[in-house]
């Protein structure tokens, strides 16, 4: 399909290599850091599965869904926001202007934690329809993994946008290194949370999720404190002051959905996806039009491009033959 695509666009393949291009040396010379930065990840899922295999029957299996679960917004906000706004930092160094990599990082910043903070406390309070979606019945197992993934949400979605602004200065190494001691971290408070601490009648495979949350913290927080080294007022009072905001903000959406989840319960008997699928669309719905309606009155940049959509969706002229 790709081929067909290329022969449509005109593409001329040869295959040739030009060793002596620069930019072609400079790309192998970044390659190995960032390609074992990220083997590192598969070493940590191996561990966190063989610890996680040695638990009850069902605990594996509960673990990789719930994983699968928390990883779904960090794609769908992280990686893709962070991916798109990649070339245009790197352009903003290449114009040697450091004074405008710096605002197009805080702009990206900010709309990934407007974005992804109050979708991981939605995720938090409605956890037990997301594993409705994928195992009929529920599952509270999946659901208290994911409870405790959903910090990783939010720190996970900012990581790919830090390590991104280390790779558009042409640093690798630097994600690497605090990659090796992330992973390092994991294992060993993994390992100490979940066979030395009595978690009752929950299961223990509660330590592996939590530490997996406790390190994305930490990850974020050493990439930040290096950042800030090189680059002076990085988190300037303007930023702090939204990102506050931002937090007033996802409070609310806190304390509104745990009411309408008290109103509008999963309930038992027999439950699937059609049943239980609308209950979630509309406390998120609900959930999402009150935040944005406090981040407008907050005064956030982030909401005003929707806010405008909406007005012209719904005031905007209508179009007269």
């Amino acid at each position: 399909v790709s081929t067909i695509g290329l022969l449509g666009m005109g593409f001329d393949y040869r295959f040739k290599i030009a060793w002596k291009n620069q930019g072609f040396r400079q790309v192998l010379s970044l390659l190995p850091a960032r390609s074992l930065d990220q083997g590192i990840d598969f070493i940590n899922s191996m561990v966190e599965n063989n610890i996680a295999s040695r638990m009850v029957t069902g605990t594996l299996r509960a673990y990789q869904q719930a994983t699968t679960l928390h990883m779904v917004p960090i794609n769908l906000i992280g990686v893709a926001i962070s991916t798109a706004a990649f070339p245009k930092m790197t352009e903003r160094l290449n114009q040697g202007r450091p004074d405008l990599f710096k605002q197009e990082f805080q702009t990206v910043l900010r709309v990934i934690i407007w974005l992804a903070l109050p979708v991981a406390v939605i995720a938090f309070f409605c956890r037990g329809y997301l594993v409705n979606f994928i195992h009929n019945g529920g599952d509270p197992l999946i659901a208290s993994l994911l409870g405790a993934l959903c910090v990783a949400i939010l720190f996970r979605s900012i990581y790919h946008i830090a390590s991104r602004s280390f790779y558009a200065r042409q640093d690798t190494r630097t994600p690497l290194y605090i990659s090796l001691v992330s992973v390092a971290l994991n294992i060993i408070l993994a390992t100490t949370l979940t066979f030395r601490v009595d978690w009752g009648q929950t299961s223990p495979a509660m330590g592996i999720a939590w530490a997996a949350s406790i390190v994305s913290i930490v990850e974020v927080v050493i990439l930040f404190s290096v950042m800030e080294r090189r680059i002076k007022g990085l988190f300037d009072k303007t930023f702090v002051h939204a990102i506050a905001r931002i937090a007033v903000g996802s409070g609310v959406v806190a304390v509104v959905s745990y009411i309408l989840v008290s109103l509008v319960p999963l309930g038992g008997g027999r439950q699937s996806f059609f049943t239980t699928f609308p209950r979630f669309a509309f406390i998120a719905f609900i959930t999402l039009s009150i935040y944005m309606v406090v981040c407008y009155f907050l005064r956030l940049e982030e909401v005003k491009p929707i806010i405008r959509f909406v007005k012209k969706v719904l005031f905007g002229r209508v179009a007269t033959r």
